[in-house]
């Protein structure tokens, strides 16, 4: 059974087009042996360029109020709108009972290719070394995103006092179906997306890649998730070191003040954003009812109302579903740009990260020198004003503020927040989503924090153990 399935099921279309890059050696293994194959098959970004969507639903930011549920209830009971709701409402279970999870599945895909690549482009022949250790090092990069958006969703939040035994995710390092499916540590984990990008940074690979090269991993994109990485760890000083790295390489603002006038489609593509570092676009678009992503009041009431993300990146409901939903304000940057989200670190979030760690380190002027740096960027200049912190304590307040405003809607960054601050009890919350006349509260321990495996896998991999 083990040997017709790839990763428990999850790579459905493994094949498909592979002869154009790779000879297939063994059943279940793919063996290029020319260095260029490995190129052609690192160019394929339908492969590499995702992300884990669904995940945006769980948090604190989104709301579904009573018109968006009724319209919710009434037309959209099919298997494509169920796990947004299933999401939202901390469901045991995502996915019906044969079905399997879409968003698992292509970022498992992108995982196996990656391994491909990782074990066998330094054996192939007709490449430099240096040609080799490049694509090696591109590699390493797409497998540690992966794995890092993987362990985030259905594992727990890393604590260095119980990440030894804590259950993270199937840890698949080599292209093979023989595997025994079980799940590895989260330490495990973490210690390979750690160990993948630091030899990543070192690899040769160029320093910043633009345009219609954003979806290939630079340097910058290593030191971005390294530092994406350390902050999950609460690894404050490595976290700090690599977002300045990855600044140092990388650090231009979209000022919002030059699109304050720009409509549906005229915000720059993900190959016009200067802010991507690297793109991995999610799996789900949330731009039309009824999957829109209705923001909370109290998430709302968070900004200024001049802030130019308020004014751009969100808008009234009514004016999303023609007036089939008349309440709140959604996210709707969507529409601005005209692609899903992106899920890829960015130079706005390594500001975020370097004001943080600045702020836990005490270093209150450093951490709003920072984040003002970057709220400069998201306010008309007449409007503008800097923000002050009295302490540390204050400035780690303001800059989390900050970073649900800038991270908002996208990449599952706010749902990942909740679970590593919710370790501190000055940031524990306890989350609620009302449904008509339900409410389905989830506790800061809660283990719906894990999402659940979909039932087919069990069927697939009986060692795989669920999330309770």
């Amino acid at each position: 059974m083990k040997k017709f399935l790839i990763y428990i099921g999850l790579i459905l279309t493994l094949c498909v087009s592979c002869d154009n890059y790779v000879d297939i050696k063994t059943e279940g293994k793919l063996s290029p042996e020319e260095t260029v194959n490995f190129r052609y098959l690192l160019n394929n970004s339908n492969i590499y360029n995702k992300s884990y969507g669904l995940v945006d639903v769980a948090s604190d930011d989104i709301v579904m109020r009573d018109d968006h549920a009724t319209y919710f209830n009434k037309y959209a009971t099919s298997a494509y709108y169920r796990p947004y709701i299933q999401v939202y409402k901390y469901a045991d279970s995502i996915y019906f009972t044969g079905e399997t999870d879409s968003n698992m599945n292509v970022m498992y895909t992108s995982l196996y290719y990656s391994n491909v690549v990782i074990a066998d482009v330094m054996d192939s022949k007709n490449g430099t070394y240096e040609e080799k250790i490049k694509l090696k090092g591109e590699a390493l990069v797409h497998r540690a995103f992966a794995l890092l958006n993987l362990v985030n969703i259905f594992g727990k939040a890393y604590d260095a006092t119980t990440s030894s035994t804590d259950l993270g995710i199937p840890l698949f390092t080599t292209p093979t179906v023989d595997q025994k499916i079980e799940r590895a540590s989260v330490k495990k984990v973490y210690e390979t997306i750690v160990s993948d990008l630091t030899e990543a940074t070192e690899a040769g690979l160029v320093n910043v890649n633009s345009d219609r090269n954003v979806a290939f991993p630079s340097k910058a994109s290593a030191h971005a998730l390294l530092a994406r990485t350390y902050l999950m760890m609460g690894n404050y000083t490595e976290a700090l070191k690599n977002a300045e790295a990855a600044l140092a390489l990388q650090n231009t603002l979209l000022n919002l003040e030059n699109y304050i006038n720009v409509g549906n489609n005229g915000f720059p593509k993900t190959y016009q954003d200067p802010e991507l570092i690297l793109s991995k676009q999610t799996t789900a678009t949330y731009a039309y009812s009824p999957m829109i992503l209705s923001l909370s009041d109290e998430f709302l009431n968070t900004f200024d109302s001049k802030d130019l993300r308020y004014q751009k990146y969100t808008r009234p409901i009514t004016t999303m579903t023609n007036g089939v939903i008349p309440s709140g304000r959604a996210y709707c940057k969507e529409l601005l740009t005209g692609e899903s989200r992106n899920a890829g670190p960015t130079v706005p979030e390594m500001y975020l990260i370097k004001a943080e760690c600045l702020a836990r380190n005490n270093d209150v002027a450093g951490a709003m020198n920072a984040i003002n740096t970057l709220r400069k960027a998201r306010f008309l200049a007449a409007e503008y004003y800097d923000l002050t912190a009295t302490d540390a304590e204050d400035a780690l307040v303001k800059v989390l503020q900050e970073r649900r405003r800038e991270l908002m809607g996208v990449a599952g960054f706010r749902w990942a927040d909740l679970k590593r601050l919710n370790k501190d009890s000055r940031f524990v919350k306890t989350i609620s989503h009302p449904f008509l006349t339900e409410t389905f509260t989830i506790l800061p321990d809660g283990n719906r924090y894990q999402f659940p495996f979909a039932p087919i896998y069990f069927e697939l991999a009986p060692d795989l153990q669920q999330n309770n």
